[in-house]
């Protein structure tokens, strides 16, 4: 399947898949495959790094099953897992998933970036070398979602525009009982 977009990035995620933000994003997300509009979609987040104790499943899982229960499968399907917070999300997307397979033409899920401030800021996140669309949403965001949004418009410029500044203002995840593999990828 030939899609308009190399990926479908969601920003967002929730450790509770029963949360209207989650199921309302998966909904959305799965309306996207099915149309054609591409053939990847790639789920973010570990745990919000507010968080003191390690949910069970990562964020990025939970939208991962809630996807394929949408009859999306689970070859289409990508994960990030190391990030804590919306600047994290955008970040290791790009290192771990949309760099290394030359998807460079992606179109963004995140709820409650529904401003131009908000969406510049989150476009100025990302290589030059990235064509970033938009899809419109009324996707009502969580609170961490909120609370991600506004720390990410309170950054400075200097951060936002430069990668290596950009990683130093990554939150870590903080949550005790993190699984092996997860506690090893966040310690690099």
């Amino acid at each position: 399947m030939m899609g308009a977009f190399d990926a479908v990035l969601m920003l967002a995620g929730d450790a509770d898949r029963t949360a209207p933000s989650l199921t309302q994003l998966a909904d959305q997300a799965a309306e996207t495959f099915h149309t054609g509009l591409t053939s990847s979609l790639i789920t973010t987040g570990c745990c919000h790094h507010t968080l003191d104790l390690f949910p069970g499943r990562t964020e990025a899982q939970c939208l991962r099953d809630l996807l394929i229960e949408r009859g999306v499968p689970s070859s289409n399907l990508f994960t990030e897992e190391r990030s804590a917070d919306l600047l994290g999300r955008i970040h290791y997307a790009q290192q771990q998933l949309l760099l290394p397979c030359a998807w460079h033409h992606v179109l963004l899920l995140c709820p409650g970036a529904d401003s131009n401030p908000r969406r510049h800021r989150i476009e100025n996140c990302f290589d030059q070398a990235f064509s970033i669309h938009w899809q419109d949403s009324c996707l009502e965001p969580s609170q961490n979602q909120r609370l991600d949004l506004e720390a990410l418009v309170q950054l400075p410029d200097h951060l936002i525009s430069d990668p290596n500044r950009l990683r130093d203002a990554l939150k870590p995840v903080k949550a005790r009982g993190l699984p092996s593999s997860l506690t090893d990828q966040t310690a690099s």
